[in-house]
Formats: structure tokens, sequence, C-alpha cells
């Protein structure tokens, strides 16, 4: 088991991590790249999982191109594409029917390419966002979902606004670009932002924004697109929807590298825990420094793949906790993001 903790009371074992800015954390680094994607189909059995990629077309007999258009736009950066299939009138009960079997499937983002159900959307999208708090807080699962016009001030919800026009002149509303910037969140490494990241096959956004429409979007936790003269659609911002900033929830927690290098960070402490430590070594001095040359390994390991800088193997302390079966690690890392603003002054002589 894994989560987050506020008092050492935990009864099940496993690793209990806490992200907080101020104390950015960051063992191997863990394989991106699935999609989760929630959508109707015209074939296939409701409330099956059909997995698909590049090279394995496992779509259930029969689909037709509608079928497939969505998973073609995730499918341009993302790895793998899992299509849950729903009901045609999907109520908020079969979201939930689905987010219940999606607790034990591993991805790394979740999609609702929908925006206009009759009287069940926001419903539908409220409980997927729910669903991803209590994932990533309660069953310590780092994932994200990516909706459509959707206002969660949350470091786990991406909020997509803005629809783009496809090469052969169609237009995909917000929602259903949602599930490309889901392909591109899924797909980014802890050292890749999305800023600037070319939305290949789209030539135009719909609709166009001004500078200050772009700027009052951004300061909203909205994801946005660009396009410039010579039709290349790019990201704006590769940005979350959290826009209420705490001591321990502060802006750089808005962006996405960042969460992709702590939500790596705390999936693969608690997996190697899990795997080579829990029940396996002694919890005294010399087991304590055991579990501690791993962590100092793996977080060497990813400052020299620029996914966090300043480290020191003084920065981590493994100290016993309040149980006899319990260690209490601190770690204190700075994660890197990208270059993204240019502040520059020209002096004429």
């Amino acid at each position: 088991m894994a989560g987050t903790w506020e008092t050492q009371n935990k009864v099940l074992p496993g690793a209990y991590i806490n992200i907080k800015t101020s104390e950015p954390l960051s063992i191997t680094p863990g394989d991106r790249g699935t999609v989760v994607i929630l959508q109707e189909m015209t074939v296939g059995e409701d409330e099956n999982l059909y997995t698909v990629t590049v090279t394995e077309q496992g779509y259930p007999e029969g689909a037709v191109a509608s079928d497939k258009k969505l998973v073609v736009e995730a499918l341009k950066k993302a790895k793998t594409v899992l299509i849950y299939k729903l009901p045609d009138s999907h109520t908020t009960d079969s979201i939930n029917k689905a987010l219940a079997k999606l607790k034990t499937v591993k991805f790394d983002v979740l999609c609702y390419p929908y925006d206009t159900t009759p009287g069940t959307a926001t419903a539908n999208k409220t409980a997927i966002a729910s669903w991803i708090k209590t994932m990533r807080e309660d069953e310590g699962v780092k994932c994200q979902a990516v909706l459509a016009n959707y206002v969660g001030d949350y470091e786990g919800v991406v909020n997509v606004a803005q629809g783009v026009v496809m090469a052969d002149g169609s237009k995909l509303a917000a929602a259903e670009a949602t599930v490309w910037v889901a392909g591109a969140t899924a797909g980014a490494s802890m050292t890749t932002s999305n800023t600037g990241m070319k939305y290949v096959g789209a030539i135009d956004v719909d609709p166009r924004m001004t500078k200050t429409e772009k700027e009052t979007a951004v300061k909203a936790g909205k994801l946005i697109f660009d396009v410039d003269s010579a039709q290349n659609v790019t990201v704006v911002y590769d940005i979350n929807s959290l826009t209420t900033f705490t001591p321990e929830k502060s802006k750089d927690l808005s962006k996405n590298r960042v969460i992709r290098t702590l939500d790596n960070i705390a999936n693969d402490i608690a997996s190697i825990f899990k795997s080579n430590y829990m029940g396996k070594i002694n919890n005294n001095t010399d087991g304590r420094l055991l579990f501690k040359s791993a962590l100092v390994d793996y977080f060497a390991g990813l400052q020299n793949m620029s996914a966090i800088d300043n480290f020191n193997p003084d920065d981590i302390t493994v100290a016993p906790g309040d149980d006899i079966d319990a260690m209490l690690v601190d770690v204190y890392v700075e994660p890197v993001d990208s270059a993204e603003k240019l502040y520059m002054t020209v002096n004429l002589q």
C-alpha cells in the first residue's frame, strides 16, 4: 500500500509519501506513456478495456473510423492507449463503474473527451476529478486526468480550454483535443516540458485568442494552444489547473514537468521500497543506511538526467518512525523546470 500521511498512524505496511514544495522530492525512473480514454464506440462490449498501440491494433472487431479517431490523436504522443468502452448514454453511474475498474489498472493519464452530454458532463468530470484526488492522495497512485473546460484547481487535473482545426479542415473541440493533450502529458518524461510542443496535424486553433485572452486563460489554469504564421499549432504553456497557491502548494506545482518529476519520485520510491526493502531489511541503523544508500543512488541518477538540481546526500535523512517497524524519511531536492521565459534588455549605443 501507499499514499500520503499526516500522522504516523498507518495500519498497512507500505510507503506513505508526502510531496511538499518546501521539500520537493525527486528510485530507476519509471516508464511513462499510457493513456486511458473513456469513450463511446459503435462496437465492442460496454465496460471492457481495449489496448491499442501503433503496432498492436487491439480495437474490438468491426471498429470503424469514428471509433479510432480519438485514439489516433492520443497515439501521436502516447505509447499505449487503453480504451474503456462507455455505454452510449454515459451516466455518472457508468463513469463511477469505469473508475472502480481502473483502480487496479496501471496508467499515467485518464481522459474523458466529452463536454456536452446533456445534464451529466459536469457531474462526470467532477466525479473523475474527485477520483483522481483520491488515487493520488489516499491510494498513492500518481496519475492525472485531462478534462475540457473544468475548473479543477488541482495539480492532478489538466483543464483544456481550446480546440484545434486539422489539416483536412475538420475541427476538434476542446473536449476532443483532450486526447492529444493526454497523450502528450503521458508521453512526456520528467525531463521534458510540453510548452511549445507542436500538435502535428493541426493547422489552427479554435477559437483564436488575443494576447490578453491567452494571459487570462493561463492565469485561470487553462491549457491552450497557439498558431503561428506558418500554421504550426503549439502548446502555449504546459500547466495544470492548480491556481490556488499556498506555502505547501506553490506555483511550481502548476507546472506539469514538475508534477511529472514529483510523481515519478513518489511512484518509484514506493515501488522500490515494496519490492526490495519492505520486510527484507532490519529497521536499525544498518538497515536504514542501506535504504538511504539506495535513495542517494536514485537521486544522483535524476540529477545526471537533469531532472533535479543541487542534490547533496546530506539532504536525505532516514530515521526511526514512531512504531518499531516504521522509518521516517526526509528528502530535500530541487526539481528542474524547462527554460520557458526570456527577459532581455537590448541597449543601443
